[in-house]
């Protein structure tokens, strides 16, 4: 299984707008109907005591092997996803992303 996070750093002053517009629209463009897609979840950010501040939206996706996720990135369902996106002046730096293998994975019992 591979997972990807892309990580959207978002001004303080845009975070709630940001939340509203990901919730309403990410992943509603194709990605369900690809070959290998799994899910995908989008982490919002939380302030903690004592922690540094939090700006940082995450969407993780799980495809079952890399061969899907490279798929996808060629196909016209990526090309929707990442048209027409959030203002540039949202956000607080460059969007990244990460793609791990899932080495290990536990649930409750």
């Amino acid at each position: 299984m591979i997972l990807v996070f892309t990580k959207f750093p978002i001004h303080k002053e845009h975070l709630a707008a940001f939340k509203e517009r990901a919730v309403e629209s990410f992943g509603q463009k194709g990605v369900r109907s690809q070959q290998g897609f799994v899910n995908m979840r989008l982490l919002a950010p939380e302030q903690y005591p004592n922690m540094p501040e939090n700006n940082i939206f995450i969407i993780e996706t799980l495809w079952q092997d890399m061969e899907s996720f490279k798929a996808y990135t060629t196909s016209d369902a990526y090309k929707r996803a990442h048209e027409d996106g959030p203002p540039r002046e949202w956000f607080a730096g460059h969007p990244s992303v990460e793609v791990y293998d899932l080495a290990k994975e536990m649930m409750s019992e």
